[in-house]
């Protein structure tokens, strides 16, 4: 007869308000068992530091605490122990992160083991330290969707690195940077329906052969990639708004032209507001004009949005009832549980 293997879920909390089985992010990891789910309440005080050398699920509360409490994290390690765990396949949602990294490396490693794989990292801030890989390790099917990048910077590898399947999809990068020392991307990592907003130097640094499609570059300059695919952008009140540019190639851009956002300063913004809303006004130019006939900008492609989700894609439970306390033996215990949706 087969065997059902059935994740086991840990709550995580170190708000003494708000009890829950741990109250240390690192000793509910350290506890679980590859592929288990840890649900971490949003709190005022950080969660440290979090090193995960196994596949976790992970989810956070909130990135924005109007309605339910941030939960913040300061730095994310992504490791391997050996040659056949590590924290590959893991999954985050909802934290606000100082800094994630990579990094594949352990004792006894031979040439193909350094590999780091199948990550998703959706619905998160990421603040000034950014995302890193390690100078010597391999990447493979790494998502970031829905995010906000808050004057990162963003790390994709050094001259060892070898990255496949990269995506940075449906995200806001405000005052951030994405760049590389000496690595040739080969197309394999995508910056798709995008947008970048109020940076005055360089988005990309020393970057090759990226494939960017489908981004709004908003008062955020779109320059710095080298030998990369640009197609179907939009560029408007950037210091310079040709694409492509240098050593890039691509067709189907559009350049110093008002995208129509439904709501949002008319100068471009300083800071993220949840008021904004980046959908496109029914005559915008990045309407039918992205890849294949898709829309330009978040609100189309992979995970289209209006404005990011400032909370995980759990519900919150708001009152449980239990109408009568005490039944017979063998007998039913009703309860009824309210819960609201945070998107």
């Amino acid at each position: 007869m087969p065997t059902t293997l059935l994740a086991t879920v840990y709550t995580v909390s170190n708000d003494s308000n708000r009890p829950a089985q741990y109250t240390n992010l690192q000793v509910a990891a350290d506890a679980a068992s590859p592929n288990d789910t840890l649900l971490v309440t949003g709190s005022p005080t950080t969660y440290g530091t979090l090193t995960l050398v196994k596949p976790l699920v992970i989810y956070g509360e909130a990135i924005e605490g109007s309605e339910f409490p941030v939960t913040k994290i300061n730095y994310v390690y992504c490791n391997r122990l050996n040659s056949s765990l590590s924290s590959s396949g893991s999954r985050f949602y909802g934290f606000e992160m100082t800094n994630i990294s990579f990094s594949g490396y352990f004792a006894g490693a031979v040439a193909g083991q350094n590999m780091i794989t199948d990550i998703i990292v959706e619905r998160c801030r990421i603040n000034s330290g950014g995302v890193s890989n390690s100078t010597s390790d391999d990447l493979s099917n790494i998502t970031f969707r829905n995010c906000y990048f808050k004057g990162s910077n963003i790390f994709l590898g050094s001259y060892s690195n070898a990255v496949s399947s990269m995506i940075f999809t449906n995200n806001v990068f405000e005052t951030s940077l994405i760049y590389a020392n000496g690595v040739e991307f080969s197309g394999e990592v995508v910056i798709r329906n995008n947008i970048f907003i109020d940076r005055t130097s360089s988005s990309f640094g020393n970057a090759e052969e990226l494939v960017v499609e489908n981004n709004i570059f908003y008062k955020a300059e779109p320059t710095g990639s080298v030998n990369s695919t640009w197609n179907n952008n939009l560029t408007y009140l950037c210091n310079d708004n040709t694409l492509p540019y240098g050593s890039n190639v691509g067709s189907g851009n559009i350049e110093n032209t008002d995208p129509m956002l439904i709501n949002y300063p008319a100068l471009g913004g300083v800071d993220h507001s949840w008021d904004w809303n980046y959908s496109l006004q029914p005559l915008s130019p990045a309407i039918g004009t992205g890849t294949s006939g898709s829309d330009i900008g978040i609100n189309s492609g992979n995970s289209p949005v209006a404005n990011l989700y400032r909370y995980a894609k759990i519900p919150a439970v708001t009152n449980i009832d239990i109408p009568v306390s005490s039944v017979p033996v063998g007998g039913t215990l009703q309860i009824n549980i309210e819960a609201v949706s945070r998107d």
